[in-house]
């Protein structure tokens, strides 16, 4: 199998690098995982702790900025985003490459600190679940890269 680039696209940083904790927790030697923004946000201890509370230390990650040659290179986009809240520039479909949209509620625009955390939480959780099912999805997809 054909090694994949699976390129980790969200807003902000922490939502991406959640996906990329996620991804890596699963070892797939043939899976290269990179995490990108469209635009930094600072620092924010919530989505390390969360991840944490699972034993995936994301706290050293820096995600790349939003470059076209990353979305070029990328066997796989995985755009992470709040449908209501969030856009994200175009991704449009290209021969070889597979754009996946997941709906994600954005915990930044809970303005109260227990809201946020719990949502931080949730968020962890449904990230699992999604990456998991990537998996599954990229083991049935024939390479076509």
């Amino acid at each position: 199998m054909k090694n994949k680039t699976i390129l980790f696209l969200s807003p902000i940083n922490h939502l991406s690098m959640m996906a990329e904790g996620w991804a890596t927790r699963l070892n797939k030697p043939s899976w290269n995982v990179i995490s990108t923004s469209c635009m930094n946000a600072d620092y924010d201890v919530l989505p390390v702790e969360a991840m944490k509370e699972v034993n995936i230390n994301i706290e050293s990650q820096t995600p790349h900025s939003l470059k076209p040659q990353l979305v070029h290179d990328a066997d796989v986009v995985v755009a992470i985003y709040d449908f209501q809240r969030d856009s994200l520039p175009a991704l449009p479909d290209e021969a070889g490459r597979k754009v996946l949209r997941w709906n994600i509620p954005n915990p930044v625009y809970y303005e109260k600190m227990p809201e946020r955390w719990a949502a931080y939480q949730i968020v962890c959780d449904e990230l699992a679940v999604k990456i998991k099912g990537l998996e599954k999805e990229l083991i049935m997809a024939p390479s076509s890269k």
